[in-house]
């Protein structure tokens, strides 16, 4: 009962949108995120990106309705994905790049460069 609770605790946050599967790689220059994102069209794909984040909000084609009978009777229903990521270094969310295919979404997130300035006595 406790690990079925768990579970679905990290299925799906407080305001009813299920979390999408996704995986963080750090490719040195950039930071590239994939989104396994079902039932979902690319026009309903909605990405923010600030210097330490990035937000997906991903309605779905049909809704997905999950049903537990038992000791305690529970339906719920969710319409959208939603996930968002905070990352430990700074990206240029102004050359951020996605591409949306077959369910996937992918998102290259290219790092802030940080210039080093030396003072000249």
């Amino acid at each position: 009962m406790e690990i079925e609770r768990g579970i679905t605790k990290a299925m799906w946050g407080y305001d009813g949108n299920l979390e999408p599967l996704y995986d963080v790689e750090d490719k040195g220059a950039e930071i590239h995120v994939t989104f396994d994102l079902p039932r979902v069209r690319k026009e309903d794909v909605e990405i923010s990106t600030t210097e330490d984040t990035v937000e997906v909000i991903a309605k779905m084609s049909n809704t997905v309705c999950w049903e537990r009978w038992g000791g305690i009777q529970k339906r719920i229903t969710f319409q959208a994905f939603k996930k968002q990521i905070r990352f430990p270094v700074h990206i240029d969310p102004g050359k951020a790049t996605a591409s949306f295919k077959n369910g996937i979404l992918r998102i290259n997130l290219p790092k802030m460069r940080r210039e080093v300035l030396v003072g000249i006595d």
